[in-house]
């Protein structure tokens, strides 16, 4: 009784700090439809599913249209975050049941893979990920960097180079800007789209580091967080790069700060898409507000580098009913927005469930104030 009790008074105070920033606890979309995922190693993963990136491909690749990638973490093991690649069939509806395709990296020597994403170009399914403090990243000179692979008929071929690197892999270790990257193809180029964080507060450096570490060891900051929204990763940004090939290393060209953030949200990751109209070259992504604590946000770029994000949220933790939403990954099909996010299981708080959810699309840039 003791728990629930506390739990009740921490749901009331959030519920307080959402009215005192202007927020509505409510989300626009409607809980999702719960996912099966085929998973070949239940025994290890225990079918935990975080970070899925869903594609739907008009004419099909190797049979199928609707493709995932994601990574298990089960109880936050990170040695088990590696990429999976799925696919499955539906008509009309976005899909619930996904067949296992292969893996597409297993788990490094040392440190650990993440983030993946997705890009279907020129007959070829491209698949993309993080490495942190793995070996390959520790050949190039740098803490965390983007690789990539394409599959064909269950095998993978690995692209020489990375895709992305961290540029503030030295800045103390703790900047990253290429944090869960999405990369497409626009405007005859191909973009990458990357959050940019400072993982540690400056004041960390300025303090004896006894107390410092005192901070991280009683999760000082994850209270701040909850009683007042204090935060201590901070999101410079998102951050742009350009390459002209998929198997060549992309340039970075700049982070731009989003606009309209609410000082509840540390914005931590996001997934970016196109509309399926060729008159609309607007960007769209569906945005982790934060780490702990977190809504999906909806925003949009008209020119593919400033990106402002609509209130209310789609997603929030009192309209699904469950807590712990993390990355989401979006889809325009017709005209239907579909999210894919997943959530904590409600009697294992381990496990991360994945559910999808869908909204008219009139009905969102419809508020937007533009032409859908």
């Amino acid at each position: 009784m003791k728990k629930k009790y506390w739990l009740k008074l921490a749901y009331k105070w959030r519920v307080f700090l959402y009215f005192l920033h202007g927020h509505s606890v409510k989300g626009l979309m409607t809980a999702g439809k719960p996912c099966q995922v085929e998973d070949p190693t239940v025994s290890v993963t225990f079918g935990d599913v975080i970070h899925p990136c869903v594609r739907y491909i008009e004419e099909g690749f190797e049979g199928h249209k609707w493709w995932m990638v994601y990574t298990p973490y089960y109880g936050g093991n990170d040695k088990i975050e590696n990429p999976r690649l799925c696919y499955a069939d539906a008509d009309n509806e976005p899909p619930t049941n996904w067949k296992f395709y292969c893996t597409i990296k297993d788990t490094p020597e040392c440190g650990y893979n993440s983030d993946p994403t997705l890009l279907f170009f020129n007959e070829k399914l491209y698949v993309f990920w993080r490495e942190c403090n793995t070996p390959k990243t520790r050949e190039i000179g740098c803490g965390a960097a983007t690789f990539g692979c394409y599959v064909k008929e269950k095998s993978v071929v690995y692209i020489s180079v990375p895709q992305l690197v961290n540029l503030f892999s030295k800045n103390k270790g703790v900047e990253d800007n290429e944090v869960c990257p999405t990369i497409i193809k626009r405007n005859g180029k191909f973009y990458g789209y990357s959050m940019h964080h400072n993982f540690v507060p400056n004041f960390i450096y300025n303090i004896p580091s006894k107390i410092g570490s005192l901070l991280y060891k009683y999760h000082i900051f994850f209270i701040l967080d909850a009683l007042f929204g204090y935060k201590d990763l901070k999101n410079i940004g998102i951050s742009i790069w350009v390459s002209s090939s998929l198997e060549h290393s992309f340039c970075y060209l700049k982070t731009i700060k989003i606009k309209n953030i609410s000082r509840l949200y540390q914005p931590w990751h996001m997934d970016i898409f196109m509309s399926n109209d060729k008159y609309d070259n607007r960007l769209y992504a569906v945005i982790q507000s934060s780490i702990e604590f977190a809504d999906i946000c909806f925003a949009w770029s008209d020119d593919g580098e400033l990106f402002n994000i609509y209130s209310p949220p789609l997603i929030t933790t009192d309209s699904i009913g469950l807590a712990g939403i993390y990355k989401p990954s979006a889809l325009l099909v017709g005209k239907k927005l579909y999210v894919y996010y997943t959530a904590r299981d409600s009697n294992n708080n381990h496990l991360n469930r994945l559910f999808v959810t869908e909204i008219d699309w009139c009905n969102i840039i419809g508020k937007l104030g533009v032409n859908p």
